[in-house]
């Protein structure tokens, strides 16, 4: 459940002893090593975090990584189970997006944002909020890039980047089938594989999926188990090596992911001034249907919500040996679309029925050549180009029945509607250089240019549900806005046939930003199991257009409507709310990689300082709407601390730990939370009408994080092992509530799963249990549309993770 908690801004020193007993248990560790165990050590992780493939303890870079063979053997389905298993990253589903956040900064509420956090997979950049909901088969490995990766990775991430790698075929002929069944939630899983030659030249590898679930909440008013999932995934991967010089794969890939109802329930219900009814009262008086705001996994909707989703993408990469260079080519199509339904009221009246539909085309080219490795100066130097073409549309329906049009009886059969279109291109130059002075330093330099243009426009009319079509009747158009903070087309007059100052939503922009962006990396390698580092880096995310925000401020409508009378007062900013500004970082990182005890054990630590200008932000306004805006400036500052011990031969230990200290340090304009006070005057016109949020934590920003995962194999029999994976997480309060309520933080949780198995030559059984705790825990809140406008309340819906599952394998490899 959610409980106030007091506000730190710096390190505790509980979190500060864990990390010292990490350390500590490193060195205990010494003693196996005076036993004549030298011969035993950790296997080397490969990743790609540079593009390159290099040893994980020889990157300059705080990264976290996870084999596909843990991803699977841990049950990680998509990026919700692969933060339960990393610290410093945040998922979170809300009512209308998805969200990830790397070391407390992400993007908020909008279609319109491009995320912070880039996802890459295969080398093709996943950049829309509804793309981190795709599941996750058949990998390699993955890989979580901590702090900005604007040289390399580029395109906007400026808060880390998720480095996906999905598996690739093989020589030899190989195959697997799985089956995973969840008892209580009848949740069933089957995943195959099959991979090897076709030639000489030729490999292909084909993984499918499909998984499908009854849910983990129960609707009371609808009598069933949600929400309900259906996935079906299909890849195909060529690859070829066409000449000694040129090697080519092509992959194809189709994720289809249907889910009716939502994750969410109403958790608080509070009148804003005492002795006034709450909303679950007011909704008996109007004799509808009351609800349960208590965290129990159940909850009250009417509407039958679906969300059907489908994700396409074809991948083309050429590697081609140039002498002793490499160069690669990665081309790349991605199409996604989506049809919703939300009951976007979250309780079992009919007042918020919200239909959404999005369709997004990306194409996308990066060419690059890369020096040979070992040189005293090495190289990559590459050149990317992305278009992108998105529409996004909205539309609340008011039938006959609708509580608010027995309230408002203008509004029956009629609707609100929203259409969003926005196209974007963008190229970049990037490189970077390594000079290797002598065989301990090393000092590399990088850089980016960015060009990027954005064309987008956004209408907002009132509609007749008969026909579909946009009337304009300013009687109803004021209703709206006054029912639902939403300006549209038909509002442009008040009841008394005053011109409206916030009057009509028609509304195009345009944006043509560039940005350079360097990094500096000075690495020193004390020994051969010990290297430091310290790193300058900058970054830059491109601004853009919101279409979530039901206002624009106060626009000129003259400018559109010549004929009419000017309003009160004169514009000020025209795309307030509607256009938000490029967001850009500077920071620095000191860090330690220690490989200890001939092998045996790892020890990493990363200090970081990152200083965030026009943080793009995204907030409810109190209706059915979020205003988009800049947090001026936002500071974030920690210590991360990871690595792995080989306690015997059998049992390999991995941990990590998470410091986070984040603090808005310059943030007026933020919205208020229901009943609180406004307290900033940002127009200057003597009225306080935003809330600072200067000084203040930001949500889903934890003190700490600490993982601890183990690891054992014990052979029963020359054909018989047992296996057991142990995985805990342990997170502090943090707050999850949109608009920071404080009612919205939630108590510190602890996150454990654990796999028990036999494993044969060809085959294996076992059971997994995850959140084996059964922890109760809040992922998002925020307030339920209209609740405070219309009924003064202060109601709370929120997502609430799964609860304790456990679940019965089986998989047999041909």
């Amino acid at each position: 459940m959610s409980s106030p908690s007091h506000k730190q801004h710096t390190f505790s020193r509980r979190p500060l002893a864990v990390a010292l007993s990490l350390v500590a248990a490193q060195f205990s560790a010494s003693a196996l090593a005076q036993e004549g165990t030298h011969h035993r050590a950790l296997e080397e992780i490969i990743v790609t975090a540079q593009k390159r493939t290099e040893n994980l303890q020889e990157v300059p870079l705080s990264v976290a990584t996870i084999s596909g063979e843990k991803l699977e053997s841990a049950g990680i389905e998509n990026l919700s189970d692969l933060t339960a298993h990393m610290p410093s990253i945040h998922f979170t589903e809300t009512g209308l997006s998805t969200q990830v956040r790397v070391r407390g900064i992400g993007s908020d509420n909008s279609q319109g944002f491009e995320q912070s956090v880039g996802m890459y997979v295969d080398g093709i950049y996943y950049g829309r909020a509804q793309l981190f909901r795709a599941p996750m088969m058949d990998m390699e490995r993955a890989e979580l890039l901590r702090g900005p990766q604007s040289t390399l990775f580029g395109k906007n991430s400026i808060a880390g980047a998720l480095n996906l790698t999905t598996a690739r075929p093989t020589t030899n002929t190989e195959a697997r089938v799985s089956l995973s069944h969840e008892l209580e939630y009848n949740t069933t899983e089957i995943n195959g594989m099959l991979s090897g030659a076709l030639s000489d030249t030729v490999q292909a590898r084909l993984a499918v999926r499909n998984l499908t679930d009854d849910g983990y909440m129960y609707n009371s008013h609808l009598d069933t188990d949600q929400p309900a999932r259906e996935e079906t995934s299909a890849r195909l991967t060529l690859a070829w090596q066409a000449t000694d010089n040129l090697d080519l794969s092509l992959k194809a890939e189709q994720n289809q992911f249907e889910t009716t109802g939502r994750a969410i329930e109403i958790t608080q219900d509070v009148a804003v001034v005492a002795g006034n009814p709450n909303y679950y009262e007011y909704l008996q008086i109007l004799n509808r249907e009351p609800f349960d705001s208590e965290l129990d996994y159940v909850r009250q909707a009417d509407t039958e919500e679906v969300s059907d989703n489908t994700i396409n993408n074809l991948t083309l990469k050429a590697d081609y040996a140039l002498g002793d260079h490499t160069v690669t080519w990665i081309s790349g199509l991605l199409n996604f679309d989506y049809e919703e339904l939300c009951d976007c009221d979250f309780v079992a009246a009919e007042i918020v029925p919200l239909h959404l539909s999005e369709d997004y085309e990306q194409t996308s080219h990066e060419i690059r050549i890369a020096s040979p490795m070992g040189n005293t100066v090495e190289w990559l130097a590459g050149a990317f180009y992305q278009d992108y073409n998105q529409t996004f549309s909205d539309q609340i329906d008011i039938e006959a029945d609708n509580l608010l049009a027995s309230t408002n009886p203008i509004l029956a059969d009629t609707g609100i509607r929203r259409d969003f279109e926005q196209s974007s291109s963008a190229w970049a130059l990037f490189g970077r250089a390594t000079w290797n002075v002598n065989d301990a330093l090393h000092i590399t330099l990088g850089a980016r240019y960015t060009e990027e243009s954005k064309d987008a426009s956004k209408i907002i009319n009132a509609v007749t549900l008969a026909d579909g079509m946009p009337t304009y009747n300013p009687a109803l158009g004021a209703t709206y806005q006054g029912v639902f903070l939403t300006e549209n087309e038909a509002a442009v007059v008040s009841a008394d046939g005053t011109p409206l100052l916030h009057r009509g939503y028609n509304v195009k922009g345009s944006r043509d930003k560039s940005a350079f962006t360097p990094l500096l990396n000075i690495e020193y390698d004390v020994n051969a199991d010990m290297m430091v580092y310290g790193a300058f880096t900058t970054g830059f995310k491109a601004g853009g257009f919101d279409p979530r925000s039901n206002r624009i401020g106060l626009f000129d409508f003259r400018a559109r409507n010549p004929e009419l009378p000017a309003p009160p007062a004169e514009e000020a900013n025209p795309l307030l709310h509607f256009e938000f500004e490029n967001e850009t970082v500077i920071a620095s990182e000191l860090g330690m990689k220690n490989t200890l005890f001939d092998g045996l054990a790892e020890l990493n630590f990363a200090l970081y300082h990152t200083k965030y200008k026009d943080l793009q932000i995204s907030q409810f306004d109190g209706g059915v709407g979020f205003n988009v805006g800049n947090a001026e400036e936002t500071v974030v500052k920690g210590l991360e601390v990871d690595g792995r011990w080989l306690v015997m031969d059998n049992l390999t230990a991995s941990y990590g730990l998470s410091l986070l200290d984040f603090e808005y340090t310059d943030f007026k304009n933020g919205n208020c939370y229901v009943g609180q006070t406004p307290d900033a005057d940002l127009d200057g016109d003597g009225t306080d009408d935003t809330c600072n949020y200067t000084g203040k934590r930001g949500v889903y920003t934890p003190d700490m994080t600490l993982n601890l995962s183990l690891d054992y194999f014990h052979p029963l029999t020359n054909e018989l092992g047992l296996v057991a994976i142990w995985d805990w997480q342990h997170v502090s309060s943090h707050q999850t509530h949109v608009n920071l309520d404080p009612a919205g933080e939630i108590d510190a949780y602890d996150m454990m799963g654990l796999r028990l198995g036999i494993e044969g030559e060809n085959w294996s059984l076992g059971v997994l249990a995850k959140n084996l705790l059964d922890e109760h825990v809040i992922s998002y809140s925020g307030n339920a549309p209209l609740s405070d406008s219309q009924f003064g309340t202060n109601t709370h819906y929120s997502f609430i993770r799964r609860p304790r599952t456990i679940s019965l394998e089986a998989a047999y490899n041909f």
